[in-house]
């Protein structure tokens, strides 16, 4: 049975348009942005999640989940990673 193409910017484009999954989207894309940003300075530095998480004092469970976006950190343990990979969390207005 062949599959069904689905047009995923289509899809979203449509789910958009509802102001309470507008509102959550934006925030988790801020989230794995987050993510995305720690994960390829660490791979820029060419550290390893063994090397990040020792340097962190975290497992590399918890530097893998991150990374692999299946769990959204506390902040400490996210706050560790940042400082691990010799970087400072600031925020801006927008």
């Amino acid at each position: 049975m062949p599959f069904k193409k689905i047009d995923v910017k289509e899809i979203l484009e449509e789910e958009l348009k509802d102001e309470y999954f507008k509102s959550n989207y934006e925030q988790i894309k801020k989230e794995y942005e987050l993510i995305e940003q720690i994960v390829r300075i660490r791979k820029l530095k060419k550290i390893s999640q063994v090397e990040l998480a020792k340097k962190a004092c975290v497992s590399q469970q918890a530097v893998s989940r991150l990374e692999r976006e299946k769990h959204i950190p506390k902040i400490d343990t996210l706050m560790k990673i940042v400082d691990g990979l010799g970087l400072k969390l600031t925020l801006t207005e927008r």
